[in-house]
């Protein structure tokens, strides 16, 4: 969630066009629709929240705090845009040594073409690209 005056975003917000004074163009501001979180996904007590407020989950967030105190050692990341915000949190991952899991069945992209060029990216150098099946078939090892 950013502030209103976009004077904490840690992304070139000029440059896609989104200035705070305009009309409808709000992107992700405290106290809009666009940050509000949906009923399903809100954490749970004891369950932490990390605000991003640039392209990637742990660029200027507590994300890696957290997870080396729970003793973390691979991320499993959906998200939306493949090549921007997913993307540059698996490489952050990457950045900080953990093993990274990308789902290709539970990220996306305005485009398919760049969609499937940055699974094949993510695939040959950052990540272990699995569907959302092969994910629960990894789970359901540890778990049993």
């Amino acid at each position: 969630m950013l502030k209103s005056d976009y004077s904490d975003a840690a992304f070139p917000h000029w440059r896609l066009g989104i200035e705070p004074k305009s009309r409808n163009r709000s992107h992700c501001v405290e106290g809009t629709w666009g940050a509000e979180i949906i009923d399903e996904l809100k954490p749970h007590e004891g369950e932490h929240l990390i605000v991003k407020k640039g392209f990637g989950g742990f660029a200027n967030t507590a994300l890696d705090t957290i997870l080396r105190n729970m003793g973390v050692i691979t991320c499993v990341v959906v998200g939306v845009t493949t090549c921007v915000c997913v993307s540059n949190t698996v490489r952050g991952g990457v950045d900080h040594n953990y093993r990274m899991i990308l789902v290709s069945d539970a990220v996306a992209d305005v485009s398919r073409d760049t969609h499937e060029a940055e699974l094949k990216t993510m695939s040959r150098v950052f990540a272990d690209v699995k569907t959302t099946d092969d994910v629960e078939a990894l789970l359901g090892t540890i778990t049993s």
